[in-house]
């Protein structure tokens, strides 16, 4: 039985993208086109995408999570996951507080 293609729109794809970059996973430019089955110009479109994102969102922060692309093992992954999550608590707290 052949496995079935899913395809995403582009919110979707973006979305899954970066869950799967915060889920601590490094992935190769080959690993993102074949789980979405899209080209390199698409991967290169979508990690710009989140990178502004993540931008976006720490505006003002001391220390900034970013995606990185490691040379030695050919791989995007993001850093300072640990200060990634330190903020996705204060908006959560915002939002709880109604500010």
């Amino acid at each position: 039985m052949a496995a079935r293609k899913t395809v995403f729109n582009d919110k979707q794809r973006i979305l899954r993208l970066y869950s799967a970059l915060i889920s601590r996973r490094a992935l190769s430019i080959e690993e993102i086109e074949d789980m979405f089955f899209i080209g390199r110009k698409t991967v290169q479109r979508d990690i710009s995408e989140i990178r502004t994102f993540l931008h976006d969102l720490q505006v003002g922060e001391p220390v900034q999570s970013e995606i990185i692309y490691d040379r030695n093992s050919k791989k995007y992954r993001l850093t300072e996951m640990e200060n990634l999550f330190h903020v996705f608590n204060k908006i959560n707290q915002i939002d709880e507080d109604g500010r």
